[in-house]
């Protein structure tokens, strides 16, 4: 029997999400839920993938919903130990909805790996050995299938959705790739989204039922939502604020976005704040190249981008600037009443379609 056939829809949305807490938290590694598996041993429930140090392999998994110290060794215990089970490559991994101090404390020390969805997690195999703990609870169970959209995922998936024309209507796992998530976080963000009214079904076929509803929600959203993810930093520049209008962007694998973004884009502001974007954050060339220092009011600020890079293929922007839809969530969320004017420029340009 395979993963998904014995799983509810609840315990896969389990393990997507404490897939993605692992993504997440070690910011470089990478954990995949397979569902439609063979399993070893037989009686785990499904199994996932991880990508840690260029390193690949798969542990089977158990999922209990709510563990504690006992629960978690009794359940790995009945479900590994089968006497008339060949012993398996690799022992089950816990997965919870949260582990506290005190049971990651236990389950380590009687070498039980663990995963949760806020990300704390041990795993030590000869491939490689991650342990974190301590991470608070997370604000949604997996068990509230409300407001998926709006989760720090579900956010990624609206913004593949308003900035690439047709994807709506594209299959799920067109939509994950192109949103740089699961397979099921998709499922489950479309789904909020017609829930919501957001995206409608018209014969037979996906369509977003208003765009400027949609672009609204996204960047009411935004800030709290997805923004405050990303790994903010402030700078500092040694050659000058303008240090961007020459900088070889496209070799950092960055984009302009907020008020040099505007800038860009509609020539209507003069900018006294650097945001950008890049693909592995605030890496040495891009500091190099704007002789950038740590600097907590400093006026550049470098954020994780939160797309995959394949995504910017889809983009009909300028070369160097994120899409106009972030742009404009930058401008809104600053809470800096000059911007509000760009901001209604550059929708009424580039948006307002």
């Amino acid at each position: 029997m395979t993963a998904n056939a014995r799983l509810s829809a609840s315990e896969q949305m389990a393990l997507s999400l404490a897939c993605e807490a692992f993504s997440d938290a070690t910011r470089r590694f990478r954990a995949e839920p397979r569902f439609g598996v063979a399993l070893r041993p037989e009686t785990a429930d499904a199994a996932i993938h991880f990508s840690v140090s260029g390193k690949d392999f798969d542990m089977p998994v158990a999922i209990v919903p709510s563990a504690s110290s006992q629960s978690a060794a009794v359940v790995l215990h009945q479900k590994h130990f089968r006497p008339d089970e060949p012993a398996a490559d690799r022992p089950l991994m816990l997965i919870t909805y949260h582990v506290s101090p005190r049971l990651a404390e236990n389950l380590i020390a009687n070498r039980i790996p663990f995963l949760d969805t806020a990300g704390n997690v041990y795993l030590d195999e000869p491939e490689a050995t991650v342990m974190i703990t301590g991470r608070e609870k997370p604000t949604l169970r997996w068990t509230d299938t409300a407001s998926r959209s709006t989760t720090p995922k579900g956010l990624r998936v609206s913004f593949a959705l308003a900035t690439q024309p047709g994807l709506v209507e594209q299959p799920y796992r067109t939509i994950a790739e192109q949103s740089g998530v699961a397979l099921n976080t998709v499922n489950l963000a479309v789904d909020d989204l017609i829930a919501r009214r957001l995206v409608v079904k018209k014969n037979g076929r996906r369509m977003i039922a208003h765009q400027r509803h949609f672009i609204k929600d996204w960047v009411d959203h935004y800030a709290t939502g997805l923004r405050t993810k990303l790994g903010a930093r402030r700078y500092a520049s040694g050659v000058g604020i303008d240090w961007w209008q020459g900088a070889p962007l496209a070799d950092f694998k960055a984009r302009l976005g907020g008020e040099c973004a505007a800038e860009v884009l509609t020539h209507a502001n003069k900018p006294v704040l650097v945001t950008v974007y890049a693909h592995g954050g605030a890496t040495s060339p891009l500091m190099k190249a704007a002789r950038l220092r740590p600097d907590p009011h400093g006026e550049v600020e470098i954020l994780e981008s939160f797309w995959p890079e394949r995504a910017e293929q889809r983009w009909n922007v300028a070369p160097g600037v994120v899409h106009p839809v972030l742009a404009f969530a930058d401008l809104i969320t600053s809470g800096d009443s000059r911007n509000a004017a760009v901001a209604q420029t550059l929708y009424e340009r580039f948006l307002d379609h």
